[in-house]
């Protein structure tokens, strides 16, 4: 009699849980959806990808012609300053002044050859306040290139490796989004797997509850044993300890799922395991192009490889450094009007030519060092991609392979299950009519609740397969659908995907 209070106190508890919170029922697609729109990985992926968008308009400003603004105004000072003689004595004298220049220009690189091309204009005014005087000078146009030799073009390189770079950002954020899916994925049947067991464990301690019963009834009138009593009595607190144990057990989970799919409201969560198992072939070689084609790691390889080239160029170029630099406008003298300093009669051509150089005669040998720093990291990093390639190859097979053993392992798996569900519905009721002993119902039942809960668990290996491929090739086989789409380009500016113009 004890043993049933405890039994009944243990049922009232879980369903005094249950009935203290709001139920939210939710399929495996839900969930998915749920952490692709919520989760912090998906936020985290969304913000790398407008941090992409954002370095590589960077990038593409810097192509643009830029105007720009400059000057300092006012400059003013009136103080006593050192003024040199032609002696070379210092006197001090007071002046009460200002000084202010302004130029407006605009600049553009030519990417092509690193070279500077700019246009401006200059004006200066300088007022002397003790002695009421204000002149003008200017530039009214002018035009100047600068040209470095022999250095590293860095818009060569950039041309190469940021529009990868920007393309990578957008396959991580596929990638990204597929892994969220694929980790609610298996969270979504680990916290199952639990609900199975207390499922499994609430009937099985109402089972033994009967069990119980008959077999004190067969006890009292001498057809049973007082050690199949106590093994009954045992195996009801055991199955009474399991449905607490795994009550903890679904308790924890759903709190690490709600957390993960952003439901904030404190709700139990009953889940519906999905009914169809799509089954389909997958072929290795086609996985492996899909991989090739839409995986952000593989613009890793290329990306490895052209910072590498560019180490060698760069360790090539820092043995001399010589840069050009020639300027030719207009410009004129000292004014006391400032509509004269833009009269043509006024303003006079003049240009400036420049050559620097830094060659070094004796360096010890760092530049010969640097050079070859730069060809054997050059080497070790094919070595890596070579390496890493054999792991990516071996990655794709391995997914290919895993995923059609899984879908083997689920029919048996469900098999199993129908078989031993029917063998203890058939134990069982032969062990009431008292046609077999308790250790055989005891049997029957292990039996039936390890087939339920290697199908849920062959399911969990399913879909974690499923979306593990997924995330590997950014296509998805069950629908046939390319699940990446390079002419799509998110817009942070209006916070939407748009297509871009086909090339």
């Amino acid at each position: 009699m004890k043993k049933v209070i405890l039994l009944s106190l243990l049922f009232i508890g879980l369903a005094q849980v249950s009935f203290s919170q709001q139920k939210r029922v939710l399929t495996l697609e839900e969930v998915i959806q749920l952490a692709r729109e919520n989760s912090r990985s998906a936020k985290t992926a969304q913000t790398r990808r407008t941090l992409g968008y954002w370095s590589y308009s960077v990038y593409k400003s810097q192509l643009k012609p830029q105007l720009r603004l400059q000057g300092t105004l006012p400059n003013y000072t009136n103080r006593s300053i050192p003024v040199t003689q032609n002696d070379g004595s210092v006197v001090f004298r007071k002046v009460n002044q200002n000084n202010s220049d302004l130029s407006l220009g605009l600049e553009q690189v030519l990417p092509w050859t690193n070279t500077t091309v700019s246009f401006e204009t200059n004006l200066a005014r300088f007022d002397d306040f003790d002695g009421d005087n204000k002149y003008y000078q200017g530039d009214p146009v002018g035009i100047s290139i600068t040209q470095p030799l022999f250095n590293v073009n860095p818009f060569k390189w950039d041309s190469k490796i940021q529009p990868l770079e920007y393309e990578q950002s957008k396959r991580s954020y596929v990638q990204s989004m597929e892994q969220a899916s694929q980790t609610a994925a298996n969270l979504f049947f680990r916290l199952l797997v639990e609900q199975k067991n207390l499922q499994i464990a609430l009937q099985n301690a109402q089972a033994n509850d009967t069990v119980f019963k008959v077999e004190q009834g067969r006890y009292n009138i001498g057809t049973s044993t007082e050690d199949q009593l106590l093994q009954t009595e045992l195996d009801l607190l055991n199955s009474e300890s399991a449905a607490q144990q795994a009550q903890l057990e679904v308790q924890s989970l759903s709190l690490e799922l709600r957390n993960f799919i952003g439901l904030t409201e404190n709700v139990d969560l009953e889940l519906i395991a999905p009914m169809e198992v799509p089954v389909f072939d997958i072929d290795y070689e086609t996985a492996l192009q899909y991989a090739k084609d839409n995986r952000a790691e593989y613009l890793d390889f290329q990306l490895d490889r052209l910072q590498a080239e560019r180490n060698v160029a760069s360790a090539r170029a820092t043995r001399f450094n010589v840069s050009i630099s020639a300027s030719y406008g207009y410009n004129s003298a000292q004014r006391d009007e400032l509509n004269e300093v833009y009269q043509s009669s006024n303003v006079a051509a003049g240009s400036q030519f420049r050559l620097s150089f830094n060659l070094p005669i004796l360096d010890g040998g760092r530049n010969k060092a640097r050079m070859n720093q730069a060809y054997e990291q050059q080497k070790l990093t094919e070595f890596t991609i070579d390496q890493n390639m054999i792991t990516f190859d071996q990655e794709i097979a391995n997914a290919v392979r895993n995923f059609q053993q899984i879908i083997e392992q689920i029919e048996l798996a469900k098999k199993s299950e129908e078989i031993a569900l029917k063998r203890f519905e058939i134990t069982n009721g032969r062990y009431l009519a008292g046609k077999v002993d308790i250790l055989t119902l005891t049997n029957a039942r292990t039996s039936k609740d390890s087939a339920i809960r290697n199908y849920v668990l062959a399911l969990q290996q399913y879909w974690d397969a499923y979306y593990e491929l997924r995330t590997l090739t950014l296509y998805d086989f069950r629908n046939d659908v390319l699940l990446y789409n390079e002419l799509l380009e998110y817009d942070p500016k209006t916070d939407s995907v748009i297509e871009k113009a086909k090339k």
